[in-house]
């Protein structure tokens, strides 16, 4: 963890320097109960030791409740130009009128970097219940028959 903790966040560098936090970048908006290209499927332990703990994990199962829609919608956005890059855009739970970005990198059956612009959402060891959301959602919660929330 301490030669994690020194090395920068490579995705927000990718995310700066392509403008994929701009409004013009090109992002494909997808329902993400489609099939997102790949992304792996974790347990809730494996998403545990992303999160370095439990309290983002109960924080993102209530983040996904606010988020999905009345017809089971959870929407994200996929990058056009970038290959196993999702993106969304999650509601802060204390301030109505602001909503963070949170960029998620993948491969190979595995999350290997995420970016949020919430205060702590920076960090490449734990990450927030911004990212932890939409990782939980994309890899558990909609594969599971019943609602987890």
């Amino acid at each position: 963890m301490r030669s994690l903790s020194r090395q920068p966040n490579e995705l927000r560098h990718l995310v700066e320097t392509e403008g994929m936090d701009l409004r013009t970048y090109a992002w494909e908006k997808i329902d993400a109960s489609d099939v997102v290209p790949d992304f792996p499927r974790l347990t809730e332990e494996e998403i545990r030791q992303i999160t370095l703990g439990i309290y983002q994990v109960k924080m993102a199962k209530s983040y996904t409740a606010e988020h999905l829609q009345e017809d089971g919608n959870y929407e994200i956005h996929v990058s056009k130009t970038t290959e196993n890059v999702v993106g969304a855009r999650i509601q802060s739970r204390h301030v109505s009128a602001k909503k963070y970005l949170c960029w998620i990198r993948y491969q190979d059956g595995v999350v290997t970097s995420w970016y949020c612009k919430c205060k702590a959402g920076s960090r490449v060891v734990g990450c927030c219940a911004h990212i932890t959301s939409v990782v939980w959602y994309l890899s558990f919660g909609r594969h599971q028959q019943k609602p987890v929330l």
